[in-house]
């Protein structure tokens, strides 16, 4: 039988005991139901992907960060000869 809600999405736990083909209050809560597993389907399917493409992106910049164009362009270079120390006075 139909699953029973309270406030139109709470689920009860009971079922609709009248037969299927005389209980006119429940017309096709199957079609409905499945309808309600599927958009679940497809937002789950949507969060998936969502987590996919951080995580190629997570990746990518794990592989970009020690890629030998990034040493290059970050590389420190000592313009004065006499000065040693590079770093700063903080």
């Amino acid at each position: 039988g139909c699953p029973l809600v309270r406030d139109v999405f709470e689920l009860t736990g009971d079922f609709c005991r009248v037969p299927k083909r005389k209980c006119h209050r429940h017309y096709c809560w199957e079609k409905l139901r499945r309808a309600e597993v599927d958009l679940e389907r497809v937002r789950v399917w949507y969060k998936l992907d969502e987590l996919f493409e951080q995580e190629r992106n997570v990746r990518a910049a794990m592989t970009n960060r020690a890629g030998l164009l990034a040493l290059m362009l970050h590389q420190t270079i000592q313009h004065d000869p006499l000065t040693t120390d590079l770093r700063t006075d903080r």
